[in-house]
């Protein structure tokens, strides 16, 4: 009762000193609760992404190579999710490495070449003029080239950095240098950065034109690949650094882009692994990507971070189909195989675009899954993006969809139409098990006949014909009238719908960049790319 209150020796009742120590303590575990309760709410998931370089899609015994093995690669699809139906962003390097890490079609974003230098001679005066490449060039970003992912778009790094994320590029870079190394990965949203701004590259002799690659850490050149680094070293250096990396962050959120390239030309393996394989050098340094995969997925497990780590695998485009071709560039070349699917890099033939796809998360995707829906290296933005529950900023458009659905088994492909742009040109659309082409050009990188248009376009059933020998017509399937008249206003609207980019390979400049920090600077000189891989002319 009020009237028999206690008084204590500071004039306060002993009841009111009671009541506001048992709210204190009431307080105190309310607050200890809720820290209970955010530290035990799920940690943002981490992402390896681990891209690799004109691998095709026969060349993994997962996915039918039958000389080639694969055992770390063929455990990550047991233990997750093999896509059959994977496709690039385009079919050759820079552009689909650009798809990769915006979620944006290369088109939107101007990873594409619509000009180039042609020489004409008149009385021993030659002159060199820029004239338009029609129907879509497949190029890439060269020597000295200017351009590079431009500052409208957002990258994936600088989406997740906001959040907390630590951001490292290891292995071949290939989206732009610039004028002031403006398009490094440094200059990307990336923290850290070690490897090539191209690939490893051999000048064969001709310093003075073509520099040997340089090796980066960060922006600084820590060396030149051949004269200063043993190229056989080089993926055993990836794979190390990738590891460090992994283990330096596992206290945080991670975002690893690894990028191994021995299987580009002039391919390379470590001594390790040479001769180990049925498949020359190529299937050797298949083998020691094979053997890399499998130290990062054991990392992961070791570090406890395995089940909070989603890991995607794939390749940039399909196979380099010039096996033993002579080339200025590179010698006599060894390249992959696109296994029963037609064509290779450089082509939107099924071989040039469908890649190995393979997703693992530990005890968050279910294992022996074989998907045969629709996926894209320009899913991979959107879908991480859904995973770490980061919005796409407010208006932005990404070309690219969440492919949550498919993953955990809850709805089929999100891509009811998925476009193949080659250069500025739409090529191609898939539709389900049908694939539409409105152009084609060739067969593989350095097998360039005229462009060929069609009209209607050339349809595919790619379930039962992957190798698109045959053609259908009105008669071979009673829904070709209809499929056509689908993709014809689906692309209609596509076409309508992209925004091209500003053009990022027409440019160069033989004193741009930090392709020779080591040496003499030419004198400034902006010219438009000469052709692609022709020649060994490329930019400049």
């Amino acid at each position: 009762h009020i009237g028999s209150m206690i008084m204590s020796r500071h004039g306060l009742p002993h009841l009111i000193v009671a009541a506001s120590c048992t709210m204190l303590l009431l307080s105190l575990c309310s607050f200890v609760s809720v820290v209970q309760g955010q530290r035990s709410s799920p940690a943002p998931p981490n992402l390896v992404v681990i891209l690799t370089d004109d691998v095709g899609y026969g060349d993994l015994s997962i996915y039918g190579s039958p000389s080639i093995r694969t055992p770390r690669l063929d455990q990550m699809a047991r233990e997750g999710i093999k896509f059959d139906y994977f496709y690039t962003g385009q079919p050759i390097c820079t552009p689909s490495r650009g798809a990769v890490i915006t979620g944006r079609q290369p088109v939107r974003i101007g990873l594409y070449q619509n000009v180039q230098a042609v020489s004409s001679s008149n009385n021993g005066n030659v002159t060199t003029t820029c004239v338009d490449v029609p129907n879509g060039m497949s190029s890439v970003l060269w020597w000295n080239g200017l351009g590079g992912i431009p500052n409208s778009t957002y990258t994936l790094p600088q989406l997740l950095k906001p959040h907390g994320y630590h951001s490292a590029a290891v292995g071949k870079w290939h989206i732009g240098i610039g004028r002031s190394l403006e398009f490094l990965p440094m200059q990307k949203g990336f923290d850290e950065f070690f490897g090539t701004p191209m690939w490893h590259y051999s000048n064969q002799g001709n310093e003075t034109q073509q520099p040997d690659m340089p090796l980066l850490e960060g922006n600084k050149m820590i060396g030149r690949i051949y004269r200063d680094i043993d190229v056989t070293t080089l993926t055993e250096q990836y794979l190390n650094r990738s590891l460090r990396i992994i283990e330096e962050n596992k206290n945080k959120p991670f975002f690893l882009y690894y990028c191994p390239d021995g299987t580009h030309a002039p391919v390379v393996a470590g001594k390790r692994f040479q001769g180990t394989s049925a498949r020359g050098t190529f299937g050797d340094a298949m083998q020691e990507i094979d053997y890399g995969v499998g130290r990062i997925m054991d990392k992961l497990r070791e570090l406890d971070l395995a089940e909070n780590t989603f890991v995607i695998f794939s390749s940039d485009n399909g196979p380099a189909l010039y096996t033993y071709l002579a080339s200025t560039m590179f010698g006599k070349l060894e390249g992959g195989s696109a296994g029963l699917l037609r064509g290779g890099k450089g082509t939107t033939w099924e071989g040039g675009i469908r890649v190995p796809g393979i997703a693992w998360w530990p005890n968050r995707i279910s294992p022996n899954q074989i998907s045969l829906e629709v996926a894209s290296l320009l899913d991979v933005v959107p879908t991480f993006l859904s995973l770490a529950k980061i919005p796409v900023p407010s208006g932005y458009i990404l070309d690219g969809k969440d492919l949550s659905p498919v993953l955990f088994g809850t709805g089929p492909s999100p891509h009811e139409y998925l476009f193949h742009w080659r250069g500025d040109t739409l090529y191609a659309c898939i539709y389900g098990k049908y694939k539409a082409h409105f152009w084609t050009q060739g067969d593989h990188l350095f097998n360039y006949p005229t462009t060929q248009a069609y009209d209607p376009p050339l349809l595919f059933n790619v379930h039962t014909d992957p190798s698109e020998q045959f053609p259908l017509d009105a008669t071979s399937d009673p829904n070709y009238t209809n499929v056509l008249a689908l993709i014809a206003a689906a692309a209609k609207t596509e076409r309508a719908n992209m925004l091209l980019g500003t053009a990022q390979f027409n440019l160069c400049d033989p004193a741009a960049g930090m392709w020779r920090p080591d040496l003499p600077v030419p004198p400034s000189h902006v010219t438009c790319c000469g052709p692609a891989g022709v020649n060994g002319t490329g930019c400049c």
